[in-house]
């Protein structure tokens, strides 16, 4: 009797376990792969089942962060981990965005739903695949950097942060989210107190920051990078900025259906309007 309640007893606790994993934490503890498999497998009933509703996302997300980049013209914005295009469209949404956005994620299926929903401003909106961990951009090329919903399920969410401001310019806003309340207990090593995100984002040379609820398990987090934003890159330079992710090598050379570094002549195809940079190497 003893050895069949501690056989359901581990079977409970293994169920549970499991259900944690795979479930209440969408596979981040499993490695990116897990994560990217998940994803890639809902991706075609993400929005459904999240139903965001445009009108808050416009003014939550896209107009206050608008209202940042008034005196960029036509900024350049990296959505990392843009999923479906969620902040891409809440921008494009706004008839005083003039600017150019880069989509970058892991998952390729989701990056193609972000495509099907951005048909027609392909000009506007450029989707990458790749890690976020390794921003395959140089030094100082966004007006604003975002991440939305996403920080928790990256590997290293400290050094997904230190990217994010890697690629922002002077001046610039960053925009991302916190795990917070029950969440966040389930989730640790994951998502940052209020003291840890504030000294996080101080060392990073991060200033205004701004730390508010939003949703019911998620802080909003605004900073800026020290400087003073002034015009720099345009949409027609973006190209210019995107480095190999093997030899880190700029520019690269685009024809139709690939990319290819003039250096290590590793090459990239774009399929279904994305650019493949991620392969997976050694993850």
């Amino acid at each position: 009797m003893t050895a069949l309640v501690t056989a359901v007893l581990c079977a409970v606790i293994g169920a549970g376990v499991l259900y944690w994993l795979v479930f209440t934490t969408e596979g981040a503890y499993l490695g990116p792969r897990a994560v990217t498999y998940l994803y890639d497998k809902g991706a075609s009933s993400y929005d459904r089942i999240k139903a965001f509703d445009p009108v808050d996302d416009a003014w939550d997300l896209a107009r206050p962060l608008l209202s940042t980049l008034k005196s960029a013209r036509n900024p350049l914005v990296l959505d990392v981990a843009t999923g479906t295009g969620r902040l891409p469209l809440a921008l494009l949404r706004c008839l005083d965005f003039e600017g150019n956005i880069v989509g970058l994620d892991l998952s390729l299926r989701m990056l193609e739903e972000a495509r099907r929903k951005t048909a027609g401003q392909e000009g506007r909106v450029t989707l990458v695949w790749k890690d976020g961990l390794a921003v395959p951009f140089s030094d100082e090329t966004f007006d604003a950097v975002c991440c939305i919903e996403a920080l928790e399920f990256m590997a290293r969410p400290r050094e997904a942060l230190r990217e994010m401001v890697r690629v922002l310019r002077p001046g610039g806003t960053l925009l991302a989210t916190n795990r917070v309340g029950l969440d966040a207990l389930l989730m640790p090593g994951r998502s940052f107190s209020t003291q840890q995100l504030k000294g996080l984002l101080a060392s990073l040379s991060l200033t205004a920051v701004e730390i508010k609820r939003w949703q019911t398990y998620y802080d909003l987090v605004w900073a800026k990078k020290e400087g003073d934003l002034v015009p720099g890159k345009t949409a027609g330079e973006l190209r210019a900025a995107l480095r190999c992710p093997q030899c880190w090598e700029a520019p690269l050379a685009f024809a139709p259906a690939t990319v290819t570094c003039r250096r290590c002549r590793e090459w990239y195809p774009i399929e279904r309007g994305v650019i493949m940079l991620e392969r997976f190497n050694g993850k």
